[in-house]
């Protein structure tokens, strides 16, 4: 029986969970009216959300009044920057980010830019993980921002969120860190109140939940201005009809990724290990350009001698699902980046894909994808390769 299509491409949208969909169907059939609304249905509304939104509270290590859903991990990224920019005009005009982040983050940044603010952008180790000697550095000067990314959706790179906390509270106190976690749930802990940031922003559709919800975490204390003004809902922090059949699978789907974390982890470190074996099995050259440390579940590999996008094409064409930093011009720009910041060489960068494993996967998948890389590579030697170019 054909397992096609195969699906390694969890980092950028995770398979929704079976029972989730179930649960998102009943919702919409039973909660479809208006939260806000004081007839009967919409009180139904009302308590189904309130009993969702203490669902993802207590999951995720918060009270229920410091979780604002949103549309997701962008929105919730511009939320966190550029509502605590608006927010606390007395701070000084200056956020420190790093060379491994998303898009939400860099966009965020270059608009405070636009404003007058100042932009301190720490480079990477050679491990993925912003550099906490620079960050030292860069802490000697007062800064309202902090924007670090948890979880590197490109390498897996985990950054060490208690030392940058420490660093903040010794040196900066009053500035306020925001931690971009939304590749975190199910692969790192994720619980509020001991990370000891100030705000934290997730996404829904990386954890197996449907697209269209997020959430930001703001610290009790900490003063927002909404991006969307409105009817007023969620404390008038962020206006908009609440939606509850969206927040009931949001609370099942965090409740599913958090179940067996360690099993879950140990399934993925299995299937990581079967795929590099099986590629070195087939004399498969290949480089792994993610760090030792970094979550099993993100896999950033190189394959000297063939173009990352030309390889995800040829792989596409077989139903196997993979990602690389050349969707877009800009992407590959932003990947080939981060991965230089990391000291790799641009030859390497261009040559890397991205898979990224779920314990929904499975062995056959595994081999069948190894087997496929090995025939693209064999038939495609004869093309030019990737002229070497210095790392800048």
């Amino acid at each position: 029986m054909s397992v096609l299509p195969i699906y390694l491409d969890h980092t950028a949208t995770a398979r929704p969970w079976p029972d989730v969909i179930a649960c998102l169907s009943s919702q919409l059939e039973l909660q479809y009216a208006n939260p806000a609304s004081l007839h009967r249905l919409g009180q139904s509304a009302a308590a189904s959300l309130r009993q969702s939104r203490q669902q993802i509270a207590a999951a995720l290590g918060c009270s229920e009044n410091e979780l604002i859903l949103t549309s997701g991990g962008s929105e919730s990224i511009n939320f966190a920057i550029k509502g605590a920019a608006a927010a606390n005009p007395r701070l000084p005009k200056r956020i420190i980010i790093s060379d491994g982040e998303h898009a939400a983050v860099t966009e965020s940044a270059a608009y405070l830019r636009q404003l007058g603010w100042q932009t301190e952008i720490l480079p990477l180790l050679p491990n993925g993980q912003a550099d906490l000697l620079a960050l030292e550095q860069a802490l000697r000067e007062p800064a309202a921002l902090i924007s670090l990314i948890h979880v590197s959706n490109e390498t897996g790179a985990v950054n060490p969120v208690d030392s940058i906390v420490s660093l903040r509270n010794r040196l900066q106190p009053a500035a306020i860190i925001h931690l971009d976690a939304v590749q975190s749930l199910g692969r790192q802990p994720v619980n509020f109140r001991s990370t000891g940031v100030d705000l934290l922003s997730g996404s829904g559709h990386k954890v197996g939940a449907p697209k269209g919800i997020g959430w930001l975490l703001v610290r009790q204390g900490i003063r927002l201005t909404p991006l969307i003004h409105g009817g007023g809902q969620q404390g008038g922090l962020r206006s908009g009809t609440e939606n509850p059949p969206l927040a009931a699978a949001l609370a099942f789907a965090i409740n599913v990724a958090l179940q067996d974390q360690a099993g879950k982890e140990q399934q993925v470190r299995q299937l990581r290990r079967l795929l590099l074996d099986e590629l070195q099995n087939r004399g498969q050259p290949y480089q792994v350009l993610s760090p030792d440390d970094g979550v099993p579940q993100i896999l950033c590999i190189a394959f000297p001698g063939l173009r990352g996008e030309t390889l995800m094409q040829a792989l596409a064409a077989r139903e196997i699902c993979v990602s690389t930093g050349a969707a877009c011009s800009a992407r590959r720009q932003k990947k080939n980046r981060i991965l230089q910041s990391m000291g790799i060489p641009v030859n390497l960068a261009e040559s890397s894909i991205r898979i990224s494993l779920a314990a929904v996967n499975t062995e056959d998948e595994i081999r069948i994808t190894a087997q496929a890389i090995h025939e693209i590579h064999r038939q495609l030697a004869r093309l030019p390769k990737i002229a070497a170019k210095p790392a800048r």
